[in-house]
């Protein structure tokens, strides 16, 4: 006989069972493809089952408050949407491609639920949020950049913000940003040529102004055979590799920076620009250079260290 809960006090009972019965499956990841199967046992011995729930939503919801990101999980990783703010464990907004805005009308169990959550998409890239480290930025799998604020930087009632922005491959030319208007033929020509003739630039704008789209596109106009060096911070947001029937075809090496709580496991852009000058480059590519106040000559550093070690000559554009 079906016997309704609620779906907080059923989730800590599920939990409680698992621990107490099956418990490597939430400790070892290899086991992680079983959870769902104890989780539909453990549904039909009891016959717990929550309104607004089929009893396959209700071990999928489950399943995804174990194992992966409870109400997060249908939007990571999906090509149409551009951003997910939480600005609090209550409010939920994810922003579309298009630039459409969308209150979610789900949202986390508690400030701690959220932060809980939070926590374990911050686990991918090693980073720990707590009271001690208040701010943590993170990744991940398939280019997806995490920044998350908690008490006290935000109030304790909230739990946590965040923004978590999915980052899509650029699909955008030169002569889309050319008819688009984004820039005359003069301009990108000019771009192009002091990229072929080894002069240093910056591309700087807000977010989302379409500072690594025009890069993108820039960058198609080096030659296969030179060799270009990028270095990002995070999350890859350039994507270079051209490929002609199954094979790559240029000359591309791809490197993030990886931040860590310990120092002596930090990598930084800076690091891997001197590492870079050893893979004998012809452009070397700095993305998301942001000043340090710590540090306010940081990004002059960098700046002064991407000079393209040599030139070469082509035809003019």
């Amino acid at each position: 006989m079906a016997k309704t809960v609620n779906f907080v006090s059923l989730l800590q009972m599920v939990q409680e069972y698992i621990s107490q019965n099956y418990a490597a499956a939430l400790s070892d990841k290899k086991k992680l493809g079983q959870l769902r199967s104890y989780i539909d046992k453990y549904l039909n011995d009891t016959g717990y089952v929550v309104d607004g729930f089929t009893t396959e939503e209700l071990s999928k919801r489950l399943y995804s408050e174990m194992a992966e990101y409870s109400i997060l999980t249908p939007y990571l990783g999906k090509d149409t949407i551009e951003e997910i703010n939480i600005n609090g464990w209550d409010d939920i907004c994810i922003t579309y491609c298009t630039g459409k805005m969308q209150k979610l009308k789900e949202h986390f169990f508690s400030p701690q639920h959220a932060v809980d959550i939070v926590k374990r998409l911050l686990h991918h890239s090693g980073m720990i949020i707590d009271n001690a480290t208040p701010m943590a930025q993170g990744h991940l799998p398939g280019n997806t950049r995490i920044t998350a604020l908690k008490e006290p930087i935000v109030d304790a009632d909230r739990g946590i913000s965040v923004s978590i922005r999915l980052l899509h491959p650029s699909k955008v030319n030169r002569e889309q940003i050319i008819n688009g208007g984004t820039g005359t033929q003069q301009m990108i020509d000019f771009l192009c040529m002091c990229l072929r003739y080894g002069i240093s630039f910056v591309v700087a704008g807000a977010t989302s102004s379409g500072k690594t789209t025009l890069l993108n596109a820039l960058l198609t106009s080096v030659p296969n055979y030179k060799r270009i060096f990028t270095i990002e911070s995070g999350s890859r947001e350039l994507s270079l590799v051209s490929f002609k029937k199954g094979k790559v075809v240029n000359n591309v090496v791809h490197t993030l920076s990886r931040p860590s709580d310990n120092p002596a496991y930090d990598i930084t852009q800076e690091d891997l620009v001197v590492a870079s000058l050893r893979f004998n480059p012809d452009i070397v590519v700095v993305r998301l250079c942001r000043r340090d106040r710590r540090s306010p000559s940081s990004c002059m550093r960098i700046s002064s260290k991407i000079t393209p070690v040599r030139s070469w000559t082509f035809p003019s554009v």
